[in-house]
């Protein structure tokens, strides 16, 4: 599922009002501008997050909302994610900049960029500090430290920066690379030769009578590890990411499950696909995609 920041904030303002009961209905109207929050509303009403609880167009959250912004917040609280994934975002940022041969003036215009938000929530210059720490302290990028400021001014990134930009890793795999285990997993791109993207496990055991090949629910548990950990470096939108990693999440639970039924497995396999798509034209993306096509044969049959 897509939303939009707007989106985010118009939903988790009916379910913080709500407070928990499905029944309580929530006065949209006094605090959002019709005309403009309108088309927001209804198209949270057609995902069936919220629902019309009067002729007054009262709203109500639903089950699936209470669930959704439940999970999304959870997600928020996670220190090391949002840590990770704010290093990258740092190294995305200056990035951009290597690309068009510019640099910033500072760190902190980082707060006015379009990488600053994590699960629709934007990262607080306490964070943003404890970042640019990190990455200056393992040398991915250089700048001009000025007394009284822990910020750098004009800010770059170092060889060892791009190449991690590059890498299309997060910032702590590419500093400390985890060992492979488990035969390496080869995708075929358009003639290209085999690239390794990830590894499947060896020790993957499924016990349920489903009657599905193990190594088909293995081939697709992987595609959902790998998808889930490639998120931040899609380069897709804030929403486009929770998307993702929710239908990661899903068809993991599914593959795993003491009973995976084939037709959500296939179901979830190409949504998963789908949501990757607009990465495609990324090295990573692409070859993600590849992985969940093959997911996807195996598991039709």
């Amino acid at each position: 599922m897509s939303l939009s920041k707007e989106d985010l904030e118009l939903l988790e303002y009916v379910y913080d009002q709500a407070d928990g009961d499905l029944d309580e209905s929530v006065d949209v109207w006094s605090t959002f501008e019709r005309e403009r929050w309108g088309a927001i509303a209804r198209r949270l009403q057609n995902a069936d997050l919220i629902k019309l609880a009067s002729i007054a167009d009262d709203y109500k959250i639903t089950a699936f909302g209470l669930n959704f912004v439940s999970e999304l917040r959870a997600k928020r609280r996670n220190g090391p994610a949002r840590m990770n994934a704010l290093r990258l975002a740092l190294i995305h940022w200056l990035y951009d900049h290597y690309l068009e041969d510019t640099h910033p003036e500072s760190t902190e215009d980082f707060h006015t960029s379009g990488h600053n938000l994590h699960m629709g929530r934007p990262f607080e210059d306490r964070e943003l500090l404890q970042a640019i720490s990190y990455v200056l302290t393992a040398r991915l990028v250089d700048g001009v430290q000025v007394d009284q400021s822990r910020h750098l001014f004009r800010p770059f990134l170092t060889p060892k920066g791009v190449d991690c930009a590059e890498s299309e890793k997060t910032v702590s795999d590419f500093l400390n690379p985890p060992p492979a285990t488990g035969p390496t997993f080869n995708v075929r791109i358009d003639g290209s030769q085999n690239v390794v993207v990830g590894t499947q496990s060896g020790d993957f055991t499924q016990n349920s009578t489903s009657g599905i090949d193990p190594e088909v629910l293995a081939r697709i548990t992987h595609f959902a590890n790998v998808a889930r950990q490639g998120i931040s470096s899609y380069g897709l939108e804030e929403d486009q990411q929770v998307e993702v990693e929710q239908i990661a999440q899903d068809l993991e639970a599914e593959a795993t499950g003491e009973t995976p039924d084939r037709g959500r497995l296939r179901r979830l396999t190409d949504r998963l696909v789908e949501a990757i798509a607009p990465a495609a034209g990324s090295a990573l993306g692409g070859m993600v995609m590849a992985l969940g096509e093959q997911a996807s044969s195996a598991i039709a049959g």
